[in-house]
This record gives C-alpha cells, structure tokens and sequence, in this order.
C-alpha cells in the first residue's frame, strides 16, 4: 500500500505542476499568495518532496480554480488481494 500511496503523491503533484504552468505561467510567488501559504511550500509540493494537508489541497484548488475531486479524479488505492 505504501507504495500506491507515493505513486497517489507523485500523481497530484503531476496535476498541479501542470495547471500552476497553466493559470500561473510558472509564477511560485504568485501561486504561493494565492493559494495563502508560503513560496517554500509551493516549491515542496511541486517537487513531491511535502505532503499537503487536506486544508492545503482546498486552497491550491481554489488557486487554481478547479475543485478538489478535479484534481484527485481517478485517484485510489487498490486493495492489494496478494496474501502475504
């Protein structure tokens, strides 16, 4: 399960990255104010080195207006039915 978790993380990172291109031109400090944290964090979460709390997730979608289940559509944990 860990590791469909990193590939969950990996993937969101992925969406984000490429609607902040989008709607902030590759603009961190621009990204960072509107979603109400700081530049450092922004730069974390692109790079897939920061988890992002519910909370975080609500403000970059607004940032980035688009809604929460836009940017994790699809995305799940397969239940692993491998016994162990």
């Amino acid at each position: 399960m860990q590791k469909q978790l990193e590939n969950i993380e990996i993937e969101l990172s992925q969406r984000i990255y490429k609607l902040f291109l989008s709607k902030f031109d590759g603009n961190k400090s621009a990204f960072a104010r509107a979603a109400g944290c700081n530049e450092t964090t922004i730069r974390r979460i692109l790079r897939n080195e920061q988890g992002i709390t519910f909370n975080l997730l609500l403000r970059i979608a607004f940032a980035l207006e688009v809604s929460v289940n836009d940017l994790i559509k699809s995305l799940e944990i397969k239940k692993d039915l491998e016994k162990k």
